[in-house]
C-alpha cells in the first residue's frame, strides 16, 4: 500500500496521458471491417454410398492445416481475385489479399471448421473477398478429386484416336483382313466404354469441403476501438510507472523519511533534525528538546543516563546530534557531561569553540585521553557558559594512538570516575562499521541513540551496524534522523588518519543565541516527575515517535 501511494499521483497522470492520446490517434484511424466464412471439411461417407449403389470419387483426405495453407497459396487466391472479375496477373493486387487473410482451424474427430476472414475497408468488399476466397478453396478441393479422373480421360480419347487411325489404314487395303478388323473395332469399342465411364464419374466427383456459413458484411468495425484502447492504455500505463517504481525501490537503498527508517529499523525514531545552513554545529533547540524528553523517558531508570550517540559511518551528524542533547539536558537543569570519545577525529571541542588547555593556561582542565589513562586524575571537565547554564565538556584535541585499546581500558573508569557527579553523561562516538570503538563502548552506558542522514544513507550500512550493537547486548534506545532539508548544502569531508572522515551541516546561528521556552521542561534529577500527559509520549522500542507522524500534520495539537 505504500507503494502504491508513493507513485499513484504519477502512475495516474500517465495513465491519464497515455488513454488519452491513445484515444485520440485511434479516433483518426480510418475504420476496418472484417467478414467471415466458415467452410465445413469432413470424410466422406461411404456407407451411404453403398446404400445406393452409387459411388463417388472423392478427393484424399487431407489434414486440416493443409487447407490452412491452401487458402492462401497462389492459385487459391488468383482464383478468389478471378471469382470478383479482378486481374489475375495484377501481383499488387494478389499481396494486398493475401494481407488481409486471416484463416483459423478447429478441429474434431469426423470434421473441422475452416473459418475464412478477410478484412477491408469497407463491410460489404469485406464479405464478398471471404465468399470469393471460400469458393476458391472448394473449387481447388474438387479439382484434387478430378485430377487423376481428368488423366484418365484424356488417356483414352488418345488411345480411340489412335485405334481409329488403325481402323482406316486397314480398310483402305486392297485386301482388308476381316479378322484384323474385327480385333480393332472390338477394342475401339471397349476403349470408349471405359472413355463414357470415366466421364460419368468425373460429373460425380465431389470434394471433401462445403460451405457451413457464408460471410455477411459486418455490421461494426473491428478498428479502430477507442474506448477499449485507451482503457487498455490505462492499465498499461499504471503496470510501466509501478514496473519503475519497483526498479526504482530495488536500486535505491537509501531511506525515504522517518517512518522509511522505523519500518525498516524496527526502532523509534526519537528525533529528527533538518539539514542546516553555515554556522554553529548546535542543532534547533525545538527539534534537541523534542529528543531530549524522547530520550528522558526511555531512560526514566537509569541514573546517571549514560548515553552512546554514534552512526553507521561518516558523515552523519552524531557529533552536533551528541552535542545538542547535552546542551538541552543542561538547558533543564540537568548536570550534564559531554564526552568526546571519537579519539580519531574528535569535533566536540570546535563546536564549544575551546581551545587548547595551554592555551588557556588551566592546567586543571582534563582531556579525554588523561581521564582514560588514569582515571583518578586531578582536574576537571572543561565549562560551557550559556546565557542562564552551563554544560561541561571533557574534550579531546588531537589524535590518539591505538584508541580502540585505550578505550577498552579506560572507558568504564572514566564512566565511574564521574558518574556521582552528573545527571545525564553524553558520549561521542566514532561511527560503528569503520572501526570497532563504538562496540567497545556500547556495554558500558544506559542505552545507544543512532544517528542516520536520511537523504544519503545506505540502509544496508545500517542494518549492518545495528545488528553489530545487538549482538553485543547494546540496548538502542531509537534513532535520529539528521539532514531532512535537501534545500541547504553540507560542509565538507573532514578525513584523517586513520580511513574516515565526517562532518555535519552548521546550524543557523539564529536558533541558538537566545534562552527560549523549552517543550516539556523536566525536574531537575528528578527523572519520575513528569506529569502524566508528558508520561504517555514515551517512546518505547518498537514504536513510532510522535515526531515521525502526528506533530507533521497537527502541530499545535496536544495527545
Amino acid at each position: 500500500m505504500l507503494l502504491v501511494r508513493r507513485g499513484l499521483p504519477f502512475a495516474i497522470g500517465v495513465a491519464v496521458g497515455a488513454a488519452a492520446l491513445t484515444y485520440v490517434l485511434c479516433a483518426r484511424i480510418a475504420p476496418e471491417y472484417q467478414a467471415t466464412a466458415t467452410l465445413l471439411a469432413s470424410r466422406p461417407n461411404g456407407s451411404l454410398q453403398g446404400a445406393f449403389g452409387v459411388s463417388l470419387v472423392t478427393a484424399p483426405v487431407l489434414d486440416v492445416s493443409a487447407y490452412k495453407a491452401a487458402a492462401t497459396s497462389g492459385p487459391v487466391l488468383e482464383r478468389a481475385l478471378e471469382l470478383q472479375g479482378a486481374p489475375v496477373a495484377d501481383t499488387a493486387a494478389l499481396n494486398s489479399l493475401e494481407s488481409r487473410i486471416s484463416v483459423r482451424v478447429e478441429n474434431a474427430a469426423q470434421s473441422s471448421l475452416i473459418r475464412l476472414s478477410v478484412s477491408g475497408d469497407w463491410a460489404a468488399g469485406a464479405a464478398q473477398n471471404a465468399n470469393a476466397l471460400a469458393q476458391a478453396l472448394l473449387d481447388w478441393d474438387e479439382q484434387r478429386a478430378t485430377q487423376n479422373l481428368r488423366t484418365v480421360v484424356e488417356t483414352l480419347t488418345s488411345q480411340l484416336e489412335a485405334i481409329d487411325k488403325e481402323i482406316a489404314a486397314a480398310m483402305s487395303d486392297a485386301v482388308p483382313l476381316n479378322e484384323q478388323l474385327d480385333g480393332l473395332r472390338s477394342l475401339r469399342a471397349e476403349r470408349l466404354t471405359q472413355l463414357n465411364a470415366a466421364r460419368a464419374m468425373l460429373t460425380s466427383a465431389v470434394g471433401l469441403l462445403e460451405v457451413l456459413e457464408p460471410a455477411v458484411p459486418p455490421l461494426e468495425p473491428i478498428s479502430p476501438t477507442p474506448i477499449r484502447s485507451a482503457a487498455l492504455a490505462f492499465v498499461i500505463g499504471l503496470f510501466l510507472v509501478y514496473g519503475l517504481v519497483l526498479v526504482r525501490e530495488a536500486l535505491d537503498t537509501r531511506f525515504r523519511s522517518g517512518e522509511d527508517l522505523a519500518r525498516s529499523t524496527s526502532l523509534p525514531v526519537v528525533g529528527e533534525f533538518p539539514r542546516m545552513s553555515s554556522g554553529s554545529r548546535l542543532l534547533p533547540r525545538d527539534a534537541s528538546g523534542f529528543l531530549r524528553t524522547n530520550v528522558n523517558f526511555s531512560t526514566a531508570t537509569s541514573h546517571p543516563k549514560v548515553l552512546l550517540v554514534t552512526s553507521a559511518g561518516p558523515n552523519q551528524g552524531k557529533t552536533s546530534v551528541a552535542c545538542s542533547l547535552a546542551e538541552s539536558f543542561a538547558r533543564n537543569d540537568y548536570r550534564t557531561l559531554i564526552v568526546d570519545c571519537d579519539l580519531r577525529r574528535p569535533m566536540v571541542a570546535q563546536t564549544f569553540g575551546l581551545v587548547e588547555p595551554a592555551e588557556m593556561g588551566a592546567s586543571e582542565t582534563l582531556t579525554v585521553l588523561e581521564a582514560l589513562e588514569d582515571p583518578s586524575a586531578t582536574g576537571n571537565p572543561s565549562k560551557v557558559n550559556f546565557d542562564r547554564y552551563a554544560l561541561d565538556v571533557l574534550p579531546q584535541f588531537g589524535l590518539v594512538g591505538s584508541p580502540t585499546e585505550v578505550l577498552s581500558h579506560g572507558f568504564s573508569g572514566l564512566i565511574a570516575n564521574f558518574r556521582d557527579d552528573y545527571d545525564v553523561i553524553v558520549v561521542d562516538s566514532p561511527p560503528v562499521l569503520p572501526v570497532a570503538d563504538a562496540l567497545v563502548m556500547a556495554p558500558h552506558t544506559s542505552g545507544t541513540i543512532f544517528v542516520v542522514s536520511l537523504p544519503d544513507t545506505d540502509r544496508r550500512s545500517v542494518t549492518a551496524s545495528l545488528d553489530l550493537l545487538e549482538r553485543i547486548g547494546t540496548r538502542l534506545l531509537g534513532t535520529v534522523v539528521t539532514n531532512l532539508d535537501s534545500a541547504a548544502g553540507r560542509t565538507g569531508d573532514y578525513g584523517y588518519g586513520y580511513g574516515y572522515g565526517y562532518g555535519y551541516a552548521s546550524s543557523n546561528p539564529a536558533l541558538s543565541p537566545s534562552r527560549d521556552a523549552d517543550v516539556g521542561r523536566d525536574s531537575t534529577r528528578h527523572e519520575g516527575a513528569a506529569s502524566p500527559r508528558s508520561r504517555a509520549r514515551t517512546v518505547r522500542s518498537g514504536e513510532t515517535t510522535p515526531s515521525s507522524w502526528w506533530m507533521r500534520f497537527w502541530p499545535n495539537k496536544t495527545f
